[in-house]
């Protein structure tokens, strides 16, 4: 929760926030989770690539294939 948390400050400090003044949003917690997983080229699959691909690879769930 706090490398969300850190995630969540530095989007709003660029001017470029994922949720509202007050919330954390899903976004920053899925993103910190897979940061924390240490995985190589994790890519995470989504409908939210716009929030998402800024922090950590993301792509359209459609479009991932799986190993």
């Amino acid at each position: 929760m706090r490398q969300a948390a850190q995630l969540w400050a530095h989007a709003r400090q660029q001017g470029q926030p994922t949720a509202g003044d007050k919330t954390i949003d899903g976004d920053m917690i899925l993103v910190a989770q897979a940061m924390t997983l240490g995985v190589p080229d994790i890519v995470i699959a989504t409908t939210n690539v716009g929030h998402l691909s800024r922090f950590i690879a993301a792509e359209l769930w459609q479009n991932v294939t799986p190993s």
